[in-house]
């Protein structure tokens, strides 16, 4: 297969985008998988976890897929050893589905390198700046956005990420009869087609821009011809008058603007200055009043409190002059009384709730002095007096209080009829200016309004006058953006001839395939619009069976990655296909179809090893294959040990070691 390398280019310009796969374990799954670069066989029954290994290799690439086995749910991780470009990694990713889950990638020193300098690093599974940005850095793929909606170039952005990617380099055993790199999922072959425009230079990000700068021009102008279309029609019937009339009506309204504040200000003045002299007595007195109000209020309130208290002590001293009658008419202290209720409260008092010399109803130790009438007596006189004494102070301040009470009465009474005096005098003075004032406010209403609707009419003018300079500078900057664009159209150019060796190698592999002739000739198209390959001019869903399908799929994707490498472009070197001999017979044509498909796998293998790592997976391998490659069967998968075991075998039990 050298003959078919591009003369002019060298392969190892495709150095910086292998992609290889040299160890996979599957932490927790008790499975370890050596790889080999250039062609790898993975084989087994079906149900052993074939598909599994092909969803957990694009796991460990990319976002873990839904839908796995309830088996995988005992792995905890993928550990791998992976060249990107020029440098190998170790990576253990966990299997879990969320952005921030951290994945561990140091890298592998090369021979004869200080291991003290492994360089060590943690990112965030997905997102920006993480493991997925990581891996198309070190494969020299670049980060695009591209917009969301192919129509409209001024779109929200959305990247090309590593996931879309790969969907050029997994194709799995459903999908290989059925579809081109997903094209039947709108969202999958949304990012496919941008893939392939990025792939074969077909997309260029400055180009883009220019085109979508060049539609929003388009726009604009589109946008500015009708308005200014409209304007002027309506300048032209509309009853405005010209401008020169507008301009001047518009300075009139501004004077008598001014006029109208002026009268207005001066009304103000009047109305603040030169009030009523009655007016402004009566609002004196009312505030004098009200403060006297206020005073007379809080000193009744006090002798109100003194009153209360002078009565509470009266009461006191009468009771103790009562007691102290008692005890001298007893000639002894009021020790010996017996309690049978409070005298405060009036609540039962148990006598045996203290013992002796303890006072059970105030709980102090008993006097041991001996009654004096003498001293009774003169407390007696003492308290005799003080009583005298509260009683004439408490008339003195009842007679006060009445005082007080009175003039605040009279205080009431005289605010009473200041405040309704300065309402009417007020409600006279307002009346007098009140249809000056409304007529002033309505003057200021209406020539606000007629200078608002002058503005607007005039900024048509000037709207409509600014049309033509503006759709001049756009047509201008839209002029300069073609030619701009004329001069990146170069790249499209690079971009057919890539499409045509495109074309030129999958024929080659259709041929070496021996797929069936469906017209006079084989010929191979791909289609500019959607890029899918057509065969003898019928597209991929035109093809009725799901072997020749198959074929199709499996010259176009050794075509996409043979020419990527031999043109240099940037596409991942890993190519995993599933289930390749699923749809063909055993025997006959069919048979020698699986059989030329190996041998074109192992040419491909042969001439690209070094930049691409082929995954054949299937269910059963030819005979003469096997023997022919033994030493690439990295998998063996029975019924028996299957993909994900529960334990880790003996050595003997381990098909592939």
């Amino acid at each position: 297969m050298t003959e078919q390398k591009e003369p002019t280019q060298q392969a190892p310009t495709f150095d910086s985008h292998v992609l290889r796969v040299n160890q996979v374990e599957l932490v927790g799954g008790f499975r370890k998988v050596d790889l080999h670069p250039g062609l790898n066989i993975v084989r087994g029954d079906i149900t052993t976890g074939k598909t599994t290994f092909i969803k957990l290799l694009r796991a460990l690439l990319g976002s873990i897929p839904k839908h796995l086995i309830p088996e995988v749910a005992s792995v905890r991780g993928i550990s791998a050893d992976l060249v990107l470009g020029a440098k190998e990694w170790q990576v253990l990713k966990p299997m879990v589905t969320t952005k921030d889950t951290p994945v561990e990638i140091a890298e592998r020193p090369a021979e004869g390198e200080d291991t003290s300098m492994d360089i060590a690093i943690r990112l965030p599974a997905a997102g920006s700046g993480g493991y997925g940005e990581f891996l198309l850095d070190q494969l020299s793929v670049p980060v695009v956005y591209v917009p969301k909606a192919r129509t409209d170039p001024t779109s929200d952005l959305s990247p090309v990420t590593i996931n879309d990617w790969l969907n050029y380099c997994i194709v799995t055993g459903d999908e290989l009869d059925a579809q081109v790199f997903g094209h039947r999922d709108v969202f999958r072959n949304h990012k496919r087609r941008w893939v392939f425009e990025i792939l074969f230079n077909l997309y260029d990000k400055e180009l883009a821009a220019l085109n979508a700068e060049a539609r929003l021009l388009d726009r604009q102008i589109a946008a500015t011809s009708a308005e200014r279309e409209v304007i002027g029609k309506f300048l032209a019937t509309s009853p405005v008058g010209g401008r020169l009339g507008l301009e001047t009506a518009l300075d009139g309204e501004r004077r008598q603007l001014e006029l109208i504040a002026e009268r207005k200000a001066q009304l103000g003045l009047e109305a603040a200055q030169n009030p009523a002299a009655e007016i402004a007595d009566l609002r004196v007195t009312v505030l004098r009043l009200r403060e006297e109000q206020d005073e007379r209020t809080a000193e009744v309130r006090n002798i109100d409190a003194q009153i209360r208290d002078l009565v509470d002590l009266e009461k006191e001293l009468t009771s103790l002059s009562k007691r102290l009658t008692r005890s001298i008419v007893a000639d002894e202290w009021m020790v010996d009384f017996d309690f049978i209720v409070c005298p405060r409260c009036g609540q039962d008092v148990d006598q045996h709730r203290t013992e002796h010399p303890i006072c059970y109803l105030c709980e102090q130790p008993e006097p041991v002095a001996t009654p004096s009438l003498e001293m009774l007596l003169k407390e007696q006189d003492r308290v005799t007096f003080q009583i005298t004494e509260t009683e004439q102070l408490l008339a003195e301040r009842r007679i006060a209080r009445s005082t007080l009470q009175a003039r605040t009465n009279e205080v009431a009474v005289e605010l009473q009829r200041t405040s309704a005096r300065l309402d009417e005098a007020t409600a006279e003075f307002v009346s007098a200016h009140a249809a000056e004032l409304q007529g002033v406010a309505a003057d200021e209403a209406a020539a606000d309004a007629n200078i608002e609707w002058l503005q607007r009419t005039l900024s048509l003018f000037e709207k409509h006058e600014d049309q033509d300079a503006r759709l001049a500078e756009l047509e201008q900057r839209l002029a300069t953006l073609r030619e701009e664009i004329e001069q990146h159209e170069s790249s499209i150019a690079v971009g057919e001839e890539n499409i045509v060796a495109l074309e030129t190698r999958m024929l080659q592999y259709l041929e070496r395939l021996n797929v069936p002739t469906l017209s006079d000739t084989l010929s191979v198209r791909i289609n500019r619009r959607d890029y899918l390959p057509e065969v003898s001019t019928r597209t991929f869903d035109e093809l009725s069976s799901q072997g020749l399908k198959t074929l199709v799929n499996v010259a176009h994707a050794l075509a996409q990655h043979t020419v990527a490498i031999d043109r240099g472009l940037c596409l991942p070197g890993l190519l995993i296909l599933d289930g390749v001999s699923a749809n063909s017979g055993k025997e006959g044509l069919d048979g020698n179809r699986v059989l030329d498909m190996y041998r074109l796998f192992a040419e491909v293998s042969a001439d690209y090893a070094d930049w691409l790592q082929l995954i054949i997976v299937d269910n059963e391998v030819p005979d003469e294959i096997l023997h022919d490659f033994a030493d690439r069967v990295v998998l063996t998968l029975t019924q028996a040990d299957r993909l994900i075991r529960t334990k880790l075998p003996a050595a003997d039990d381990n098909p592939d070691g």
